[in-house]
């Protein structure tokens, strides 16, 4: 701790402690959602620090400091009430990293860890939309349900999320319906073939780079997605399975068009929706990833959309076959029940 104080300007120590003080005080008070209580407290330690920084400073930065604390201080006040503060976060953050490379000049441990408190307030903002990405459970309308809203589908994608729009406001008719729900029973027909994780496996199918364990562990025919056929229940592009505790279950197919921008057939109608997903590529580390809760990729990297997909659940999930996600504990309750020994 001497070590580490001795390298703090005598300038810059009550903007550190009043950091602090912040740091462990903020999560003390807030309430809630883990994320917005992590948010808080560092977006509270920035503006503290910038609050108190003009005490050292006199001269031609008071403004900018004080500025720069009304800024944080706002958006910790939103993140603790729960509040839209994503969006300030990913401007500021940024912005302040800039500002401090160009006129930090000789940056102390006081600068140093109100640089990371900004950094970290970016990453949580970041971790905590790849969560709700992985964790999105709102159900497409299910098999036989005749009321769809449109705005209602498009409100609840993800960020990278792109939903192919409704050429109109309506339910299904009933030849759709009929169509989805014949659909849905010739999948899970033809599913049976699959049903243990070795089937799938000779039958040439194959794990994509990531995960083999997990309640979404998608396996892809790679002769499959480049055949030509479309909604083909005897050869869906992807099989999706939960794998833990050495058991799997299939729980359900991934229907996935070969170029990106061609549309899927849709006989279901407004049951039937398929949607694309906007990733982020460049040459640093990790070198692929999700989009920023905004839609947008970070600097030096370009943005990809894949083709469109269709998920089909051939269990009966919460919100029915055609969901565009199932709940993470839902899905483990009926892995434990229903999985076949690996």
């Amino acid at each position: 701790m001497d070590i580490f104080l001795s390298g703090v300007a005598p300038e810059h120590a009550s903007a550190l402690i009043a950091g602090l003080l912040a740091l462990i005080v903020i999560p003390f008070a807030t309430k809630g959602d883990p994320v917005n209580r992590w948010a808080a407290s560092l977006l509270g330690f920035a503006a503290a620090v910038h609050l108190f920084l003009p005490f050292g400073h006199a001269g031609g930065m008071t403004v900018p400091y004080l500025l720069s604390a009304l800024a944080f201080g706002a958006l910790a006040v939103l993140a603790h009430l729960g509040r839209a503060w994503r969006l300030g976060t990913a401007i500021l953050c940024p912005a302040t990293v800039v500002a401090y490379l160009i006129w930090g000049g000789d940056i102390d441990q006081a600068g140093i860890l109100t640089v990371l408190a900004v950094l970290l307030a970016g990453a949580v903002m970041w971790i905590a939309s790849f969560q709700a990405h992985q964790a999105t459970n709102a159900a497409s309308p299910a098999v036989g349900h005749h009321h769809c809203d449109q705005h209602e589908h498009i409100a609840r994608a993800q960020a990278g999320v792109i939903m192919r729009p409704l050429k109109e406001n309506r339910g299904a008719s009933a030849a759709e319906t009929k169509a989805a729900v014949e659909l849905f029973q010739a999948t899970v027909s033809a599913g049976t073939g699959y049903k243990r994780l070795s089937d799938a496996l000779a039958a040439s199918y194959r794990y994509p780079l990531g995960n083999r364990e997990g309640m979404d562990v998608h396996l892809e025919h790679p002769e499959f997605k480049k055949d030509g056929r479309v909604l083909d229940p005897e050869r869906p592009e992807m099989l999706v399975y939960a794998i833990e505790g050495g058991k799997a279950t299939l729980l359900g197919v991934v229907f996935v068009m070969e170029r990106a921008g061609q549309p899927g057939a849709a006989p279901g109608g407004p049951i039937t929706l398929w949607h694309a997903h906007n990733l982020c590529v460049s040459l640093m580390p990790p070198g692929i990833g999700i989009v920023t809760p905004y839609g947008g990729c970070p600097s030096l990297s370009i943005t990809i959309t894949i083709p469109e997909m269709m998920h089909l659940w051939i269990i009966d999930p919460p919100g029915g076959p055609y969901a565009e996600g199932i709940d993470k504990q839902w899905t483990l309750g009926y892995h434990r029940e229903h999985g076949l020994a690996l």
